[in-house]
């Protein structure tokens, strides 16, 4: 019978004990480790206590009182005082080596095992592939090494599609990597076999909320281009339009997933190691390609791109970009206008109906719709390379491929501007002066050497007879070498020209881009920085300053009044502001507290050693019962503090 009330009694006791540790600590602690505490405290408590009253004289061995009931209660009173403080101890403990909510519940926990297991056996994969492809030599070389490229190449293009999409991006950004190491990248290539049309199928209808062929008048199974993250299919809409369906692949996500979390530990691991990769910032390198890659996986940023680039070129109507269907489209899911004509990457093929009138007012347009975007809309397709360039049937020119586009704001278009009329003009202070404002620039960055060798590198750009942008890599070389960092648009409004270049020698061997960009950009920065810009923008600033003068003479008058009442106050933001008031109250309350907890500790110790006072048992005196409730106090108090020192204050 006993055995069963206490079966009944212990879970209704342990949660009352649960409550009452919550509260007296003021914060909420996980449930789980507080009734585990509780219900161990109530099986080992009892015993424990029932050992001491023996010790103590309060009962025999057999369990008969030794003393009043008034006595006993007091006794048993006080020990369960104390096991209720060494559970709240046990609390605090818990608390500051693990806290509530660093250790995952049984579905994380299952979630993250199978995860790391994924990631080990990934892991076992790629150090396989750099090993059978030699690559361990060349990578403790450095991209220094004439073999580090290629053999970077090979080791990219064994790991597949998340490290070939951040090879592609990389082979992109002269201004990061060396030039030789960014043309091995750029023949990185992603194509791939079809996915299977099954999953393809129920991926495309669990976003579009039904099959293709219920959504659309009619859907080609087989895709026309397959890539190793996605592939595209030939449609018609009910209304009768040719579209296209971009669909992610099904494991591509997955798997991109898995390989980004390798890649960051991989680059973090690679500092550690390596002098080079501490020298380029791998790590910090690979967060930003992770971070490009990602957005380029979500196709709603791929819509919102091409509605944004579709926006700058309203009033060119020779320039094509294809209308997005937001209704079918979605993360995985992108359906658009199919534009009919021959990628400008197919030469000839694409211009064999083109003559040269028309080849050369297509360059001109494209190269115009660019200069536009970067400079005076601040909005630009960041990867207009050939095959992202269609000649339509029409004759009219068409834009592919928005999941890369560079975003500037207007201090930046007008900084960006006055360095590239410099450069061109051969002015190296003024280019310096536009790059410190411009780029990321340490503090101790040598100026004199800077200004010497970019005027080196202007120099011998104005005396080579064939100059195209992709001599401008020299430059992002000297900016390297000076620790100086270039923002990631302004690198690919660069990176952009370069990509539009060979696009534009496919139309016009015969075109200079760097002369039509030097007679553009006068007119750029007339328009960027033109009298009415510059007059709305003094018109701003005069309308917030005026504000703030009209303020002046009433806030002068207050504080005059002030001071001459006697009543001026000065007031600093470490009192004054909310967040501080509440640290600088809760610091108070936690010095009082913990003051409080030692006094009632040190008068606890005295009366524990006080002789004399009222004999409660010849083994108890009064003076020792009241030191071990004082004690109680004194434990409390002090475990409340310590937990609130080392607890967040939202919790």
């Amino acid at each position: 019978m006993d055995l069963i009330v206490w079966i009944i009694a212990t879970p209704i006791l342990a949660a009352a004990l649960a409550v009452a540790m919550r509260r007296t600590l003021g914060a909420k602690v996980g449930w789980p480790r507080t009734l585990v505490v509780s219900v161990t405290a109530l099986s080992v408590g009892v015993s424990l206590a029932s050992y001491v009253a023996t010790l103590a004289g309060i009962a025999s061995p057999d369990g008969r009182l030794l003393v009043s009931e008034g006595i006993a209660l007091t006794f048993f009173g006080v020990a369960a005082l104390w096991v209720f403080a060494a559970c709240l101890a046990a609390l605090v403990f818990l608390e500051v080596v693990i806290p509530t909510g660093s250790v995952p519940g049984v579905p994380e926990a299952l979630r993250r095992s199978r995860k790391s297991w994924r990631r080990t056996k990934r892991y076992a994969q790629i150090m396989g592939i750099v090993a059978r492809a030699g690559g361990g030599s060349a990578l403790r070389a450095g991209p220094s090494a004439p073999q580090f490229g290629d053999a970077l190449v090979e080791v990219i293009n064994r790991c597949g599609v998340t490290f070939v999409k951040l090879g592609q991006i990389l082979g992109t950004r002269d201004d990061l990597v060396p030039p030789g190491l960014a043309r091995a990248l750029s023949t990185l290539q992603s194509s791939a076999r079809p996915a299977d049309p099954d999953r393809i199928a129920q991926l495309l209808a669990s976003e579009l909320g039904d099959t293709p062929e219920e959504v659309f008048a009619s859907f080609d199974e087989e895709p026309f281009a397959a890539a190793s993250v996605a592939q595209v299919h030939s449609a018609r809409t009910n209304e009768g339009v040719d579209v296209v369906v971009k669909v992610q692949r099904p494991e591509a996500s997955s798997q991109v997933s898995v390989d980004c979390d390798i890649f960051l530990r991989v680059s973090s691991l690679a500092e550690t190691r390596f002098p080079w990769a501490r020298d380029i910032g791998a790590h910090r390198l690979a967060g930003g390609l992770v971070t490009s890659l990602l957005e380029e996986l979500d196709y709603r940023t791929e819509a919102a791109n091409t509605a944004a680039i579709a926006a700058t070129m309203v009033n060119r109507p020779d320039v094509v970009v294809p209308h997005i269907y937001p209704d079918f489209s979605s993360g995985r899911v992108v359906v658009m206008e199919r534009l009919h004509g021959t990628p400008l990457s197919d030469g000839e093929a694409a211009l064999i109906d083109v003559d040269h009138g028309t080849r050369s007012k297509i360059a001109t347009e494209l190269l115009a719709s660019l200069l536009d975007g970067i400079f005076v809309h601040g909005v630009f397709h960041a990867d207009l390379h050939p095959g992202n360039i269609m000649i339509l049937r029409d004759g009219r020119v068409g834009l592919l491929d928005f999941g890369a586009v560079g975003v500037l704001d207007g201090e930046t278009r007008i900084l960006f501007a006055v360095l590239l009329n410099a450069a061109l003009a051969g002015d190296p202070v003024a280019t310096v002066d536009a790059m410190l404002m411009a780029f990321d620039v340490p503090a101790d960055v040598e100026r004199g050497a800077l200004r010497h060798q970019v005027g080196r590198e202007i120099t011998l750009l104005s005396v080579q007879p064939n100059v195209s942008m992709a001599s401008f890599a020299r430059m992002f070389t000297v900016l390297r070498d000076h620790r100086i960092g270039v923002p990631g648009d302004v690198a690919a409004a660069f990176r952009s020209l370069a990509s539009l270049e060979r696009a534009l020698r496919l139309l016009d061997p015969h075109i200079d881009l760097v002369a039509a960009v030097r007679a553009e950009v006068p007119r750029l920065l007339a328009q960027v920085a033109s009298p009415a810009a510059a007059a709305q923008a003094i018109l701003s600033t005069t309308a917030v300053t005026t504000a703030v003068v009209r303020r002046l003479p009433g806030q002068l008058d207050q504080i005059a009044t002030s001071l001459a009442s006697g009543s001026f106050t000065l007031r600093t933001r470490s009192v004054a502001h909310p967040d501080d008031r509440r640290w600088l109250r809760r610091s108070a309350n936690n010095a009082l507290g913990m003051g409080a907890g030692v006094a009632a500790l040190l008068v606890a110790a005295i009366l524990l050693f006080v002789p004399g006072g009222p004999q409660l048992t010849p083994q108890l005196s009064g003076y020792a019962l009241a030191s071990a409730v004082l004690g109680f106090a004194g434990v409390v108090l002090c475990m409340r503090t310590v937990f609130r020192m080392f607890t967040l204050d939202d919790r």
